[in-house]
Order: structure tokens, then C-alpha cells, then sequence
């Protein structure tokens, strides 16, 4: 049995959300990559899954540029060193110069690796804006 309680797995995972999405909004490919194992596989809103190296040199290049990036976190679910957290937030930006701005669900799958969370999976769906 675990001695840390749901409250401390939501703030601590609350906490990497918020700060992943500084690195994002900073628009800094080293910043984002500490959140992130080399296998990271992102599934976007398009469908499409994208790779780490590819979403990292599309970030570096100025493809894409985040202006704001936040979430509110819905769930965190810790398995040993295995968790899996749910969010809704909004991501604005620039995809290769034309403007976005989704309200979206994030499902994150992280890994503890030396007593540090690093996401392996990330899905993204539209979120029903009320």
C-alpha cells in the first residue's frame, strides 16, 4: 500500500501538467523533452500520431508555436510506476503560421523513472465547449 494519498498523486501530477505546459508555452524543445521518455507518442486532435523527435523539430523549427497552454486536471489514477491522468484544457497557438485554438481532453500515461514522472503516451480529443 501506497503512503501517499490521492490528494498528494493529484497535486503532484496537477504540478507537472502546469509546468509541461510552461515548457510548451515557451516554445523550448529541451524544457518539453524533460517531460517526456524517447519512446513519447503523441496522438493529436487530427488523429494522427506523432513521434517525439518529430513534435520536438516542429517546436525547434517554429512550425509550431504555443501561446497558451493550460489544464485543469480531471484524474489521476497511480498504479506503482504507472499513472495515467486526465485532463481538459485549452492549447493556442500557431501551426506553420495559421492560428489555433482548441479546448481539448488530454489522457496522459506516465512512467516513474528515478523517482521522476516522464509521459510515454499522450491522446488528445475535442473537448464539447459548453
Amino acid at each position: 500500500m501506497s503512503d501517499v494519498s490521492d490528494a498528494e498523486h493529484r497535486a503532484t501530477f496537477a504540478g507537472i501538467l502546469r509546468a509541461w505546459g510552461d515548457a510548451l508555452v515557451a516554445n523550448d524543445p529541451a524544457a518539453i523533452d524533460a517531460f517526456v521518455e524517447p519512446g513519447w507518442v503523441l496522438v493529436g486532435t487530427d488523429g494522427n500520431a506523432q513521434e517525439r523527435d518529430g513534435f520536438l523539430a516542429v517546436v525547434a523549427s517554429g512550425e509550431l508555436v504555443h501561446t497558451e497552454m493550460s489544464s485543469e486536471l480531471v484524474a489521476a489514477s497511480v498504479h506503482d510506476d504507472v499513472a495515467v491522468t486526465l485532463a481538459r484544457g485549452v492549447s493556442a497557438g500557431t501551426w506553420r503560421g495559421t492560428p489555433f485554438r482548441d479546448v481539448e481532453w488530454s489522457v496522459d500515461t506516465f512512467v516513474r523513472r528515478r523517482a521522476a514522472w516522464r509521459c510515454v503516451h499522450t491522446a488528445i480529443v475535442p473537448a464539447v465547449v459548453d
